[in-house]
């Protein structure tokens, strides 16, 4: 049964391979969001899926970012899912009564199968279908053969290594390198306009009149509810001894609760709480299998809360609801202002070296672009530049970094000229590696799979020459092992069955729902 249980887990994962919203034209008239071969998905149907992803996912109170992320992971393995079920609907033939059987030994409930009217027995039958070809695909396959042979211990090693970076000659520059250089590298000009959005909009935008009409417009949100202050202790049984006596028992649960909503409260607790006086106790309040005993401390009773307390939160509310809905227009005055204007000059050899650090979210793969982040706002452009373009100074730092990278290539470093800047983990099973946002080519992952513990590994990236070395060796669970095994072998499987069915989402109707 475990061995099952593991195949479906499998299969599942293998599903989540990367699939980016594709297939389009117009979808004017059209009843669907997603279409795999000849099946078609209506919305009602997406949503009551998706809706049960995330419950089986627990994933609730998604901010609009986690929402977007999520319904796009679900897409992911959804269109697999019915790419999957569509194949193995044209190679696997069942008969209805076939299906019938299976349906009634999962209901295991006879009677109610016979009451089953058409259009039920219909839907029934529906969602087993893809379960069954499933199963007949997995014991073709003979994935649990493969998920319980035995991996030899000594594959099952996982080492972490350092990463160390060669600390830079700043003085060094060959000029004899300089046309490889501007020959093989593309130059680009960056330009960030930083513009503080919270500053410009509460100077610019957000008034006292427009915060009062706020406050009497949504008066009602600003009631503070009555809230009560009080020590509570849980016991297993009912006694009449002091609450005192009961708070210094090791058998009693104590606990002081202060300003409490009352909505939050049990209604139980609350009940007692609103006959007590200041200072009085409650005898044994029974819910379920336990006793409470309550003491009430002090209340807050209900009462609106006025404008000029209230004046801060609703600066803020507004704030980031117009921060959230603010767009660039030909009528916004006086923007400049609140406007940091920067230029910086990269190249292609090594771009992201010369951009500060705290612009690592913007994505540079576009050429123009704008992106809201911590209440601004962040127009970028990238413009091609010529080589006279560049200033002298900005040529002679970029001829430094090259002339370090190839120097560094043919040069053996002490360890005095290393710093450590981080660690990677690799196994024998490693099929791709990404250190300092290089891929490593397979000949260097082979090397670097098998270092030795006495060796300080030389790794030569796309832009930069690193060491490496083992910080630790541990071991990896042979279960992850097998799963990826066999996620490859259904990821390659569902790669090539794409290939021959026509995809079509919808993907403004499905951001939508």
């Amino acid at each position: 049964m475990k061995t099952k249980k593991l195949i479906v887990i499998i299969f599942s994962a293998a599903l989540g391979i990367s699939f980016l919203f594709i297939g389009f034209g117009s979808y004017v008239g059209k009843t669907y969001v997603l279409k795999v071969g000849s099946q078609k998905i209506s919305s009602i149907e997406f949503s009551r899926a998706y809706e049960n992803y995330k419950s089986e996912n627990n994933l609730s109170n998604l901010s609009e970012q986690e929402e977007l992320f999520s319904k796009v992971q679900f897409t992911n393995q959804y269109v697999n899912e019915l790419v999957f079920i569509n194949y193995l609907d044209e190679k696997i033939s069942i008969s209805d009564n076939s299906k019938k059987v299976v349906l009634r030994k999962s209901l295991n409930n006879d009677e109610m199968f016979r009451n089953l009217d058409e259009a039920s027995l219909q839907n029934y039958l529906k969602e087993i279908e893809g379960n069954i070809y499933i199963d007949l695909f997995n014991n073709s396959l003979d994935a649990q053969t493969l998920v319980s042979n035995e991996i030899n211990p000594e594959l099952l090693i996982e080492k972490e290594l350092n990463i160390y970076e060669i600390k830079k000659d700043n003085s060094l520059i060959d000029y004899q390198l300089e046309e490889e250089f501007y020959s093989d590298n593309e130059l680009y000009e960056i330009t960030i306009n930083e513009i503080n959005l919270r500053n410009y909009i509460l100077e610019e935008i957000i008034t006292d009149a427009i915060i009062e009409n706020y406050y009497n417009e949504n008066i009602t949100t600003f009631i503070e509810p009555k809230n009560y202050t009080y020590e509570q202790i849980i016991l297993e049984n009912n006694t009449n001894d002091d609450f005192i006596e009961l708070k210094k028992s090791n058998n009693s649960q104590f606990k002081l609760f202060e300003d409490i909503n009352e909505k939050l409260i049990l209604p139980q607790v609350l009940n007692n709480l609103k006959k007590l006086n200041v200072g009085d106790e409650s005898g044994g309040i029974k819910i379920g299998e336990k006793f409470f005993y309550v003491k009430l401390l002090s209340f807050k009773d209900e009462y609106q809360v006025n404008l000029k307390d209230a004046y801060e939160g609703i600066i803020n509310t507004l704030t980031q609801l117009e921060i959230e809905n603010f767009e660039m227009t030909d009528e916004i005055k006086n923007i400049g202002s609140y406007s940091t204007n920067q230029i910086f000059f990269s190249n292609s050899f090594n771009f992201l070296e010369n951009i500060p650090d705290q612009y690592n979210f913007i994505n540079f793969n576009q050429s123009s672009g704008e992106i809201k982040k911590d209440n601004f706002l962040f127009q970028f452009n990238v413009k091609k530049l010529f080589k006279e373009d560049l200033p002298i100074d900005i040529k002679e730092k970029f001829l430094i970094s090259f002339s370090n990278y190839k120097k560094n290539i043919d040069t053996s470093h002490r360890d005095e000229l290393l710093n450590k800047t981080g660690t990677v983990k690799v196994n024998y099973f490693t099929d791709s590696l990404t250190i300092k946002n290089n891929n490593i080519e397979a000949e260097d992952l082979e090397r670097i799979v098998i270092i030795k513990n006495d060796e300080k590994l030389k790794v030569v990236l796309t832009n930069e020459v690193i060491y490496l070395d083992i910080n630790s060796i541990g071991s990896i669970d042979s279960l992850n092992i097998k799963q990826n095994i066999v996620n490859l072998i259904y990821s390659n499987i569902i790669k090539h069955i794409k290939n021959n069915i026509d995809i079509e989402v919808d993907n403004e109707q499905l951001i939508q729902l």
